[in-house]
């Protein structure tokens, strides 16, 4: 497994590549602007960064020579320019090599990563659909508990002010970092919060000013179903979307989630784009849900004033 970052501001292209890194199984972050790639890149120690030739704000060679400062590994330039002085510039400002986009996913990634890492072709799913209802009926070597790299279950407070929180809550370390690198794309002002189990995620929702909770139909400890009645049932579930991700694209599953509440689905393999797309729409639905509660509020304190 490689750990790979993504510096692109083009957020469909970043997140075919996402997908296919994925399900390759290789720790994945993707981030679009520069400055946020330059801080990612001193945390994260990428084997491998695949850098876009057209990040907003800042030239190839500079970006690149930055990020030799901080990665250990390769840097792979991916531009649609084919002008052997623009490549040559790349490469002398520290990049190992330079793919041309129009090539698609699986040339790009056939090239950048190493041979013993390569990637499955795009259209594999190597996971089986084959999954149960609910997460209790899951081997006991399926449940994934702990995460060293897993935050706080309840939100820093930045002057103390309580952000807006978004709760990940998925069993695959992977899988929840990849979901997470689309939310703070989508939305820059939220705070994520990871969680491996239904349980942290109950706490997470009830500890936190929670907007929206992403949580994966299998996820252990308690069957999601239960977790999102839990959810909905609490002094502040009311104002929490629901987002359901599973392993298979279900309408059975859609229908039981729908039932206890979620507003949102993404069946795996995620490489159609739904996910985004789904995640994009949970977000306007909330803005809408704030809107309205505005006015609703606005509106009473006027009859209020009135009489």
């Amino acid at each position: 497994m490689l750990k790979v970052l993504v510096i692109d501001a083009d957020s469909d292209f970043a997140s075919l590549i996402g997908r296919a890194l994925l399900k390759a199984g290789h720790e994945t972050r993707i981030v679009g602007d520069a400055k946020y790639g330059i801080v990612r890149a001193k945390a994260f120690e990428a084997d491998l960064v695949l850098v876009s030739a057209t990040v907003p704000g800042v030239t190839t060679s500079q970006l690149v020579s930055e990020l030799k400062l901080h990665v250990p590994g390769r840097i792979v330039v991916c531009g649609d320019s084919q002008n052997p002085e623009e490549i040559q510039a790349a490469i002398v400002a520290g990049a190992n090599d330079y793919v041309v986009k129009s090539s698609g996913v699986e040339a790009i990634l056939g090239r950048a990563v190493p041979s013993d890492s390569k990637v499955s072709s795009e259209g594999e799913n190597t996971e089986s659909d084959d999954d149960e209802d609910d997460a209790s009926e899951q081997k006991p070597d399926e449940a994934v508990s702990t995460n060293k790299s897993m935050v706080s279950l309840r939100a820093p407070l930045p002057d103390g002010k309580r952000p807006f929180v978004v709760v990940i809550a998925h069993g695959d370390e992977t899988k929840r970092a990849f979901v997470k690198e689309i939310v703070e794309r989508i939305n820059t002002s939220v705070h994520v919060i990871e969680v491996s189990t239904s349980e942290q995620a109950i706490t997470a929702c009830a500890d936190n000013r929670t907007v929206m909770i992403i949580i994966d139909w299998q996820i252990s400890n308690i069957p999601t179903k239960q977790a999102m009645k839990t959810i909905r049932e609490s002094k502040t579930g009311k104002a929490t979307a629901i987002f359901v991700t599973y392993k298979s694209h279900s309408p059975e599953k859609q229908r039981l989630a729908e039932f206890r509440g979620a507003i949102a689905f993404a069946g795996e393999p995620w490489d159609d784009g739904s996910l985004e797309g789904q995640i994009k729409h949970t977000f306007d639905v909330i803005r809408q849900r704030r809107r309205k509660a505005k006015m609703l509020a606005f509106k009473a304190q006027e009859a209020k004033s009135a009489s």
